[in-house]
């Protein structure tokens, strides 16, 4: 196990910027993960620190020691990749044990390890077959397994459940945080999923265009997010934006505040000590099982709610809903900064 750190770390492809002086230190054992929109660079940034790319600026540290100029292999670390990029021609036994083969492990260490792996993913079985054969779950767990068997410093993981279907991504999802939890490697994560990066992070990093834009705990980015983006981006369904109702601004003595709210914390009629109240017309209803989602029009813009249950509406009925002070984020509307609205 071990800590990466990046300082000041930057990659340019020709003429364009692609990582901006990151700077982030991950602890280790600690499960972060990259997340952000398509062209963020988190995958960039994955690949600079893996050494599949090399930084173009700053330095890299992989357990305090400086790998900034180091190959891939002096790096210690394992990579999961989003294509599993098994050898087709070989068992799920030979796959899992490659890597320690290129090392010259003796063979009776390279079995035992691949054993206990096996054992850990419920891979027994499937020893003797070839990709071709397997799940994309499956598949999957064997990328998982091969680069366990390495014991490395730190697990670089690239998009690895996107090519599963949504019922797998979970399933697999709960079996890479209980293998983390077991094993407490360091592991870094890159996926564009917001729910994955809230269910599996312990820390999350949000990108945007290169640059980190917050990065602290589900709850930190959930509750205090550092700007607008970051808002929107955390959170399913996004929060809602709009300007303030004349009298919050009014009360608040400011003009220059948007307004952010999520849909969870919008409830229907009039809240006792509500700080902000909308009257809307219900444009169309979601039902989701559980909970409803009103998408919803006022005169402060559209709103996104989401309710227990099946609420008595329908298109085209009228409804207030409200929300307390506590629940009310509030952004400069030229900058997109928090503010502490007073």
């Amino acid at each position: 196990m071990a800590t990466i750190e990046l300082k000041g770390v930057g990659k340019r492809f020709a003429h364009v910027d692609v990582i901006k002086d990151v700077s982030l230190s991950i602890a280790d054992g600690e499960f972060c993960v990259l997340v952000g929109p398509s062209g963020s660079g988190k995958s960039t940034l994955l690949r600079t620190i893996a050494g599949l790319e090399e930084a173009t600026s700053g330095q890299l540290f992989i357990g305090g020691r400086d790998v900034t100029r180091e190959p891939p292999k002096s790096r210690d670390i394992a990579m999961v990749f989003q294509s599993y990029a098994l050898y087709p021609q070989m068992t799920v036994r030979e796959n899992m044990g490659f890597g320690l083969k290129l090392m010259k492990r003796p063979a009776e260490e390279i079995r035992r390890r691949v054993d206990e792996v096996a054992r850990m993913l419920s891979l027994e079985p499937l020893m003797e077959r070839r990709p071709a054969a397997l799940s994309g779950g499956q598949r999957q767990r064997v990328a998982m397994g091969r680069a366990m068997v390495r014991e490395p410093a730190a697990f670089l993981f690239d998009e690895p459940l996107s090519n599963l279907d949504a019922a797998l991504r979970s399933a697999v999802r709960q079996e890479i945080r209980a293998l983390h939890a077991r094993l407490r490697t360091t592991s870094v994560y890159v996926t564009h999923d917001q729910v994955e990066a809230m269910t599996m992070g312990d820390t999350i990093v949000v990108l945007r265009d290169g640059r980190v834009e917050q990065s602290g705990s589900p709850t930190e980015l959930y509750d205090r997010p550092a700007n607008r983006f970051v808002a929107g981006f955390i959170g399913s369904p996004a929060m809602n934006f709009c300007a303030l109702p004349g009298e919050l601004g009014t009360a608040l003595d400011v003009t220059r505040l948007q307004l952010g709210v999520r849909p969870e914390h919008l409830q229907l009629g009039h809240v006792p000590d509500a700080a902000v109240a909308f009257d809307c017309r219900v444009e169309s209803i979601e039902f989701m099982g559980a909970q409803s989602q009103l998408n919803l029009q006022s005169a402060a813009g559209p709103l996104v709610v989401n309710v227990p249950d099946r609420p008595a509406l329908s298109s085209g009925s009228t409804v207030s809903v409200s929300a307390l002070r506590r629940h009310l984020h509030f952004f400069d509307a030229q900058s997109g900064l928090r503010q502490e609205a007073v």
